[in-house]
């Protein structure tokens, strides 16, 4: 019988090799194949967010924070135990090698094939604008205008029935997973594609940390979670809360997760998160409009915008402001290396694309 220092490796290597092909041929058949994505994403992916998204989510904290976190330290106690056997294993370092790089293979491709089905595949599926039934193309500036026009002024209505704390920030309402959850599953009853199990969105203890890589929310495909930063601006929150939610039904794509986010809050009901969603917007549809416009245009429709809320996007940028360093940038660097990877050929520039599926709406219904 063969010891466990020589069977253990091996069977090591052949299950990561067996994860490792199974999670790439996910992929590229998602890229590849026709019809395979819109397959797995419409009829599986929903059973497998029904039943980890139930897991995760009898937990009241972020089960993925607590993950990295001893994903983290696992790291580098193997980096360290690496390196001192490395040492002391004088006549067996081969072994040893190919120990360990049978335990790398094993975790990495397992996180790979975690990531194929939890997200990756999904990148690849039909879009939720073919779905809504939206043709997008180029614009006028005077189209993009008359838009952002439309939605200062829904920004103005919706401010009138909203509370506001001393600093001149909105007030939070209670629970406010609750809220999106709801607002996500009113969305879904218009929406066959929407219609799914939504665990909830959670805070991230670390919060902090996401500002100096200039997150303000992530769904984690390893444990089928939304989370948010809660360091953000309660201007924000709202929207990011269902854009996050939003990826839990498959519709991995930036631009299209806002503006699900956004109809959400919009069609919610909700004085909150009709406020935090026409606010987020206008914020996408401004920076569109500075880009095409002069000086003077731009002050004069900025001017029509509230005092109060002009001051709130004054203190949304002091936050960023604070977290502009070279980690901040490295991380916005990382993201759109990872978008890109994922056919998102715009990168981070993809989430200013949901400027193209707003005006589109707009249009279509002939406002």
């Amino acid at each position: 019988m063969k010891s466990n220092e020589h069977w253990f490796p091996k069977k090591r290597l052949m299950i990561g090799t067996a994860f490792l092909i199974a999670g790439a041929a996910g992929l590229l058949a998602a890229r590849f194949a026709g019809g395979f994505a819109d397959f797995y994403g419409f009829t599986i992916y929903p059973a497998v967010v029904n039943i980890f998204a139930r897991i995760s989510g009898i937990f009241p904290f972020s089960v993925a924070e607590i993950m990295v976190i001893a994903g983290v330290l696992l790291a580098l106690f193997s980096v360290g135990y690496f390196f001192v056997n490395i040492i002391r294993r004088k006549g067996r370092r081969l072994k040893f090698l190919l120990s360990s790089f049978s335990s790398v293979l094993l975790v990495g491709s397992v996180l790979l094939f975690e990531f194929a089905y939890g997200m990756g595949i999904n990148y690849s599926r039909r879009p939720f604008s073919e779905i809504a039934g939206l043709q997008t193309g180029k614009y006028t500036k005077q189209q993009v205008l008359e838009v952002l026009e439309y939605t200062i002024a829904n920004v103005t209505e919706s401010g009138r029935n909203i509370e506001l704390d001393a600093d001149g920030h909105i007030v939070v309402p209670g629970d406010l997973s609750a809220r999106a959850v709801s607002a996500m599953k009113k969305l879904g009853g218009k929406y066959d594609a929407l219609d799914s199990y939504y665990a909830g969105v959670k805070p991230v203890m670390l919060s902090e940390l996401m500002c100096y890589g200039h997150i303000t929310g992530i769904f984690t495909f390893y444990s089928m979670e939304s989370n948010y930063n809660t360091m953000n601006n309660a201007e924000e929150i709202g929207h990011t809360a269902c854009h996050e939610l939003s990826h839990m039904t498959g519709f991995m794509r930036e631009d299209e997760a806002n503006f699900i986010g956004f109809l959400a809050c919009r069609d919610s009901g909700d004085d909150y998160l009709t406020y935090s969603g026409w606010y987020d917007m206008m914020i996408y549809l401004l920076n569109a409009y500075y880009s095409v416009c002069t000086s003077d245009e731009y002050t004069a429709v900025y001017k029509t915008i509230p005092g109060y809320v002009r001051k709130q996007l004054d203190m949304q940028n002091e936050l960023w402001d604070r977290y502009e360093t070279d980690f901040g940038e490295a991380a916005e660097a990382m993201n759109d290396v990872y978008l890109k990877i994922n056919d998102q050929s715009d990168g981070t520039k993809s989430y200013g694309r949901v400027v193209d599926l707003m005006i589109a709406d707009y249009y279509s219904k002939n406002y």
